[in-house]
């Protein structure tokens, strides 16, 4: 009889493992069935228990094999087969008292994203001057990167020819070309910040109807997603209409930002040119109403936009997709220094309390003290040049602005606090300590702080890279030196090493 339990549990097993505790029954039987016949019932018992637990394995084994066959015929386990750990996900929140943990915005991965030189195929190098003085330089410089007719000319027909490629997809809606500069001339990070944007702006019932009836790849269940995702959609089928025109080509998407777009290359009339294109965006529209009117209150107040606009760029520091100030909020930082600046009797540009976007103007507000004769620093402060407002502006934000106590606000146009609605960006610097990224309000949005993509090491290039022109302006440098291109250091090389060395456009994204 052991014999034959022997067998029906190795041919049950097939030759895997028997448990534990059938085999500590299968000892105690046999020590029993060797033991004095007096036992026997003893004996009776436990070979029952040996033939239960035999029956127990045969389970088991059958169970295995269910569950093997069925991970072969899904492709993947059952959730009660096994089952993920959780890992908590770090928290975003948005401004705080000191102690209130539930409003303050913290950055997912300390210090950021550090940038190394990568090969140049087209170096850039820094521009050169015919002027010698500084201030001449920058005349001369001005004369070069402002709007010009042709440039404008350029931008409208990027934007008809976009309007053609799309027709197809959405015929009825508007297709509107804003330009920041001058489009003709190309700068380093000239394809990393285009001058150019390309809006296309359709109502939300448009953009669902179209996306449904698509041709190719339609969305039918378009209506369902919510403005944030309608938006990428219609991004998307845009973009797979542009690309289909010879005229334009695919380089790059960020969709991680507020305001989701695609940088292409547009070839028109012989020249290619980057561009952003978006759907349904506001902060190119804002963009040019404040740059058209600061031009209209003092031409200087828009030249020094271009100017810093320029440096932050070739300083590669104005790239938002890497963690820096947009262009648009370097726009902001001009306008607020020219409303704080005290080195001045009435404000340059006066305090902005409303802006009519439709027609791409901004409301003055009245000044409080129309009567006060001008003095002495008044009167050098209108007689400044560009040049002279230029070394002020890297002074203010080097020097004098406090960046974890002051916001950036040309609502209020005074230097105070930021408001309690306007969320905070905590950073983490390289050093493992935290600190505060520059609060900058966008004054159409006040809740909504420009600087939310800063990193840590996105903050440290701002304040390096102001040092440098602090240090450069104080010794008189010219133009050329304060331009030069700006290139990550190689990724061996110590700290403090220059970095100063030509970089490739097509590289600098």
């Amino acid at each position: 009889m052991i014999s034959n339990l022997k067998a029906t549990l190795l041919s049950t097993g097939k030759g895997r493992e028997v448990d534990l505790n059938a085999m500590v029954l299968m000892a105690v039987g046999l020590l029993i069935v060797a033991a004095p016949l007096e036992l026997g019932q003893l004996a009776f018992a436990f070979v029952g228990a040996l033939c239960y637990a035999a029956i127990q394995a045969s389970r088991k084994v059958a169970q295995s094999k269910l569950g093997k066959a069925k991970f072969k015929s899904s492709g993947k386990l059952d959730e009660r087969d096994y089952k993920k750990q959780r890992v908590a996900k770090p928290h975003t929140q948005g401004r705080a008292e000191p102690g209130d943990h539930s409003r303050v915005k913290r950055e997912v991965n300390p210090a950021g994203k550090q940038e190394y030189r990568q090969v140049s195929a087209q170096p850039v190098l820094a521009p050169t001057f015919s002027a010698s003085d500084f201030n001449a330089q920058v005349h001369e410089l001005l004369g070069q990167i402002a709007p010009s007719a042709e440039g404008d000319k350029l931008v409208r027909d990027i934007s008809s020819t976009a309007k053609v490629a799309l027709k197809s997809l959405v015929p009825e809606a508007d297709v509107m070309g804003f330009a920041s500069g001058d489009v003709l001339r190309g700068t380093a990070f000239a394809v990393a910040i285009p001058e150019v944007d390309i809006i296309l702006n359709a109502t939300p019932s448009l953009i669902v109807e179209r996306l449904q009836s698509r041709a190719s790849r339609p969305l039918p269940h378009a209506s369902k997603l919510d403005a944030r995702k309608l938006q990428k959609s219609m991004l998307r089928a845009c973009t797979d209409e542009l690309t289909a025109d010879p005229h334009f080509k695919f380089r790059r998407s960020a969709f991680k930002g507020l305001e989701p777009k695609v940088t292409l290359m547009a070839e028109i009339n012989g020249k290619t040119i980057a561009i952003d294109f978006s759907v349904n965006t506001t902060t190119p529209l804002y963009n040019a109403a404040l740059l058209t009117e600061c031009g209209q209150i003092e031409p200087r107040a828009k030249e020094l936009i271009l100017l810093v606009r320029r440096w932050a760029k070739d300083r590669g520091v104005s790239h938002a997709a890497k963690g820096h100030l947009s262009p648009y909020a370097w726009s902001l930082l001009v306008i607020y220094f020219l409303q704080v600046w005290d080195g001045q009797g009435d404000p340059l540009l006066p305090n902005i309390t409303s802006f009519k976007v439709s027609s791409g103007l901004l409301r003055k507000q009245q000044k409080e003290q129309q009567n006060q004769q001008p003095s002495t620093t008044q009167k050098s402060a209108q007689t400044a040049s560009v040049a002279c407002l230029f070394e002020q502006f890297v002074h203010f934000y080097a020097k004098t602005f406090d960046w974890r106590n002051e916001a950036v606000s040309i609502r209020a146009g005074t230097r105070k606090p930021p408001s309690m609605s306007l969320s905070l960006n905590i950073v983490t610097l390289e050093s493992g300590a935290s600190d505060v990224a520059p609060s900058v309000e966008d004054p159409f949005e006040p809740k909504r702080n420009l600087s939310d993509g800063m990193t840590g090491v996105s903050f440290g290039r701002l304040r390096e890279e102001l040092t440098r022109a602090e240090e450069l302006l104080s010794r008189c440098a010219y133009l050329s030196e304060l331009l030069e291109p700006w290139a990550p250091p190689e990724r061996n090389s110590p700290p403090g090493d220059s970095m100063r060395s030509s970089i490739d456009e097509a590289d600098a994204e």
